[in-house]
C-alpha cells in the first residue's frame, strides 16, 4: 500500500464526518493509522471526528497529539478548550484559552469562550474584563456586546475603564436617570417617557441599533433552578421532576405594557425575607394564553401566599387590571398532568412525586459530567437599579406591544419602532396574541 493518503480516502472520510457517519470515519482511519502509525493528517482527522461525535476525552487526547505540529496552534487550544469546558473541567478550559489568546491575541472565538467559562464559576469581574477586550477588538461583535449588557445586571465594574468600554459609560448613563426617583415617581408615566427617550438618546451616541434579543427581565438571587434540567427530563421521560413539585410561583397577569413596566421598577423595589428569583417578561410560547406577566418563585405554598398577599397590597394601589394567582410549576407540565394545575391551599396536593420516576431522573444527571469544588458553577445576586440591559429589553416589549395592537406604548415612545426578531416569532401567533389583547383580566 501506498504510505501517503491520497486525496480521494481523505474526501471519504470528511463526507463520513459530513453525515454525522462518525464510527464509521473512525474505522476508516484506524485502519489506515495501523499503516500510517502517527501521521499528522490522520490525527488531524480523528481529533475533528471526535471533536465532532462530542466525545471529549478522545477529542482532548488527538488535539493535543497535533498541537505542536500545527501552525495555528490557537485554534487547536480554543478546540481544547471547548472539550473541558463540556466536561466540566471549567478550569482547565480557562488554562486553554488562555493559551489560544497567547498564540493570537485577536481571535475573538478564545476571549468568548472564556467569558463564558469565567461566568459558569461566577468570576463576573474577570468575565468583564475579557469582554471588553474583545469589544476593543470589534466593537461589533454581536456575542460580546450580549455577554457585557447581560453581566451589568450583577456588578457595577470599576470606572476608570469607561473610556475604553462605552458600553459601561451608557449603562452608567442610564441608571443616572433615576437616581432621583422613588417608586410611586417611576409610576408616572411623563417621567417612564423621559427615561426611555433619554436613554435612547444616549445609546445612539454610539449605535444607531443595537440588538438584544432578550424578552424577560430578571431579578436573581444565588439559587440554581436549573429549569433546563427539568425539562430535559420532562421531555425525554414525560415525568415531573422532584424539585418542581415544591416550586410554586406568584404569577401576574397584565392588560398592557406600561403596566409591566410599571411592575418591574416594583419587582425592582420590592423588599422580600429570602430575595425571591423574579422576572417580568412578554409571553412568546404558542397557545399559552397572556400577555404580559410577572412571576415570583418560591419553595413552598406557605412562602407563595405570603408573597401573594404582599405583592397583592403593593399592586392594587396602582394597577386596575390584573390577575395575581398562585401556580406550581410550570404550564408545560398541565398537558400531560392535569391535576398538577390544581392547588389544594390548605392540605395534601391531588398528585405526588412518584418515587419511581428517580431513575429516570438519575438518567438525564448522570449524562451530566461530576464537576469539583473549583469548578462547580456559581451564581450571584441581580444588582438593584434599572440599567442597559433593562432598557434593551422594555424596547422589545413595546415592540412586542405595537405588533399585537396594544397601543399603550406611545403613551412613553411616540418614534417609530421598526421590525425585530419578534415579528418573526410572533408570525404565527399574531391573531392568538391579538385576542389575548382584546380580553379583559
Amino acid at each position: 500500500m501506498d504510505k501517503f493518503i491520497n486525496s480521494y480516502q481523505i474526501q471519504e472520510i470528511l463526507n463520513l464526518i459530513n453525515q454525522k457517519k462518525f464510527d464509521d470515519a473512525i474505522n476508516k482511519i484506524e485502519k489506515l493509522s495501523i499503516e500510517l502509525p502517527n501521521n499528522k493528517i490522520l490525527n488531524k482527522l480523528l481529533a475533528s471526528t471526535y471533536f465532532n461525535k462530542m466525545d471529549w476525552h478522545n477529542s482532548i487526547k488527538y488535539h493535543e497529539k497535533i498541537l505542536f505540529d500545527e501552525k495555528d496552534k490557537y485554534k487547536i487550544f480554543t478546540n481544547i478548550g471547548y472539550a473541558y469546558f463540556k466536561l466540566g473541567k471549567i478550569n482547565q478550559s480557562i488554562d486553554a484559552y488562555e493559551n489560544s489568546i497567547k498564540d493570537n491575541s485577536n481571535f475573538e472565538l478564545a476571549y468568548n469562550n472564556l467569558a463564558i467559562a469565567y461566568i459558569e464559576i461566577g468570576q463576573y469581574e474577570k468575565a468583564y474584563d475579557v469582554l471588553s477586550k474583545i469589544i476593543k477588538l470589534n466593537k461589533n461583535n454581536y456575542f460580546a456586546q450580549k455577554n457585557l449588557i447581560y453581566l451589568l445586571n450583577f456588578i457595577n465594574p470599576k470606572k476608570n475603564n469607561e473610556e475604553d468600554n462605552f458600553l459601561l459609560e451608557i449603562n452608567s448613563k442610564i441608571k443616572y436617570l433615576t437616581n432621583n426617583l422613588n417608586l410611586n415617581d417611576l409610576y408616572k408615566v411623563s417621567n417612564l417617557k423621559k427615561i426611555f427617550l433619554n436613554s435612547e438618546k444616549e445609546i445612539k451616541k454610539y449605535y444607531k441599533d443595537l440588538i438584544f434579543e432578550e424578552t424577560q427581565i430578571y431579578r436573581k438571587n444565588k439559587t440554581d433552578l436549573n429549569c433546563k434540567r427539568h425539562f430535559q427530563v420532562f421531555n425525554k421521560f414525560n415525568i415531573i421532576p422532584k424539585f418542581c413539585f415544591s416550586c410554586y410561583k406568584v404569577q401576574i397577569n397584565l392588560n398592557n405594557v406600561l403596566d409591566l413596566i410599571k411592575l418591574y421598577f416594583l419587582f425592582d423595589y420590592i423588599s422580600l425575607e429570602n430575595n425571591n428569583i423574579r422576572k417580568c417578561l412578554v409571553e412568546l410560547r404558542k397557545n399559552v394564553n397572556g400577555n404580559y406577566k410577572g412571576y415570583i418563585y418560591c419553595r413552598e405554598l406557605a412562602e407563595a401566599k405570603k408573597i401573594e398577599e404582599q405583592l397583592n397590597n403593593l399592586i392594587k394601589q396602582e394597577f386596575k387590571n390584573y390577575k395575581i394567582e398562585i401556580k406550581h410549576g410550570c404550564t408545560e407540565f398541565y398537558k400531560s398532568f392535569p391535576k398538577f394545575n390544581n392547588i389544594n391551599m390548605h392540605g395534601k396536593q391531588d398528585i405526588e412525586y412518584d418515587e419511581k420516576w428517580a431513575e429516570k431522573e438519575n438518567i438525564i444527571d448522570n449524562l451530566e459530567p461530576l464537576r469539583s469544588d473549583l469548578d462547580k458553577k456559581v451564581l450571584i445576586e441581580s444588582v438593584k437599579g434599572i440599567n442597559l440591559a433593562d432598557i434593551l429589553i422594555i424596547k422589545n416589549w413595546l415592540v412586542y406591544a405595537s405588533i399585537i395592537g396594544d397601543e399603550s406604548y406611545k403613551k412613553i415612545y411616540p418614534n417609530e419602532l421598526h421590525k425585530t426578531f419578534l415579528n418573526d416569532i410572533l408570525l404565527d401567533q399574531l391573531s392568538f396574541r391579538k385576542n389575548n389583547q382584546k380580553q379583559t383580566i
